[in-house]
């Protein structure tokens, strides 16, 4: 047994966490919903406390049906992970209703958080796959070669990758219609990266098993991406090397 499995959860959550957190502070304290998501969104903690346990008896986290204290441990990790999701989910809605701050950065939030909300749809259908399956191996693999984990991650990382973005912009001279502007071209990009990852994965194919088609559209979504962050790191850079201190 590897910790391979408890570090990637650490690792994964806690910058999740983290990034809802930053995300929460952009919106109202005061809501009654603040302290449901908070607590919801804190059972991640003992999900993950619970993999650390069975690395730590040597056995496996997950689809271990093997003593009835396995099987326990599975299913408050189920309970815990289905609440996370759910205050994901109102989280998300939350953020369309009443997120604070410059419009390209609320746009990039609320695409950050529907593709971490299409992230835990993609973990459940992993969930499916590996009730499935007899050799838990491939519980996570769908046909012959269709790594779900692939698009699992993608998605539930882009609230990273388009938050930086917009934090990158907020810190630019660009007018707000440019700052939609690369938004849009990220969100579009980062959408094209999950649909080639999703349409490997149900296919049943490796994930660097590419047709023709998948082919086009990985490097138009690294296209779309890198231009969406030169541009904004170029603009943020121009405006640091042009900062001057206000007179005293």
């Amino acid at each position: 047994m590897s910790w391979r499995k408890p570090i990637e959860f650490g690792v994964s959550g806690g910058i999740t966490l983290l990034s809802l957190a930053a995300v929460a502070a952009r919106l109202p304290r005061t809501s009654w919903l603040a302290w449901p998501c908070a607590v919801g969104l804190s059972l991640f903690v003992p999900e993950t406390l619970l993999i650390d346990l069975q690395r730590w008896r040597g056995v496996a986290s997950h689809f271990n049906h093997d003593t009835a204290f396995d099987v326990a441990i599975f299913s408050w990790m189920g309970i815990f992970v289905a609440v996370v999701s759910l205050a994901i989910m109102v989280m998300t809605v939350w953020t369309f209703v009443s997120l604070r701050g410059p419009t390209s950065t609320n746009v990039a939030i609320r695409a950050g958080m529907v593709f971490l909300t299409v992230g835990q749809f993609l973990g459940f259908a992993i969930l499916t796959n590996g009730l499935g399956v007899d050799d838990l191996s491939r519980a996570s693999i769908f046909g012959a070669a269709g790594e779900m984990k692939v698009p699992h991650a993608i998605a539930l990382h882009g609230l990273q990758v388009l938050g930086v973005l917009a934090l990158v912009l907020e810190r630019t001279r660009l007018p707000e219609i440019r700052k939609l502007q690369m938004v849009a071209l990220a969100i579009a990009g980062y959408s094209d990266a999950l649909a080639v990852a999703t349409i490997q994965s149900f296919a049943g194919r490796a994930p660097l098993d590419l047709g023709p088609l998948t082919i086009v559209l990985a490097l138009a979504a690294l296209i779309l991406l890198a231009l969406a962050y030169a541009t904004a790191l170029r603009a943020a850079g121009t405006g640091v090397l042009r900062w001057s201190p206000p007179a005293n």
